[in-house]
């Protein structure tokens, strides 16, 4: 390479790009037509085996630790559902009793009962990226309905 030639790397595509100091750099890449300047590009320093943090360091810190935390509660749960707004997969918060005073069930018009009927428990997942709320029935008691309403007495007829 001569005194009057300079290189540069594509950060896009990796190619070497060989520009005449007379003519400059120019803002593309030849080859992938992307942009070589700063825009959309991140710098990372490195020192040893520490990343070297901006002023918003301790945020990021701390979104780091929430993350780990939730990744290592998700592998110790056995129940699992997907968030339907961001598709995370859901944390089991815990379990909500739904009793008689708290639960008023709808009635059809006509002869058929209420299609579930207190006390039952809801297991609650919480979504650890949106924080939507979702519940769904326990084991137990979707046992208890299946069962409910495999009688007789229950089909509409």
């Amino acid at each position: 390479m001569s005194d009057k030639e300079s290189a540069t790397v594509c950060p896009w595509c990796q190619t070497e790009i060989v520009w005449d100091e007379e003519i400059g750099p120019e803002d593309s890449c030849p080859h992938c037509f992307n942009e070589l300047n700063d825009y959309r590009s991140l710098r990372v320093h490195l020192e040893g085996d520490e990343l070297e943090l901006t002023e918003d360091g301790d945020e990021l810190t701390e979104l780091n630790s929430y993350g780990l935390a939730i990744k290592k509660r998700l592998e110790q749960q056995e129940d699992s559902m997907e968030c339907a707004r961001c598709q995370e997969e859901m944390v089991l918060a815990g379990n909500v009793l739904v009793e008689d005073e708290r639960f008023t069930p709808f009635i059809p018009n006509g002869p058929a009962p209420a299609f579930i009927k207190p006390p039952f428990r809801l297991h609650m997942f919480v979504c650890p990226s949106c924080f939507q709320v979702h519940h769904s029935l326990s084991d137990e008691d979707r046992m208890r309905l299946v069962s409910e309403w495999s009688r007789p007495h229950n089909e509409e007829g």
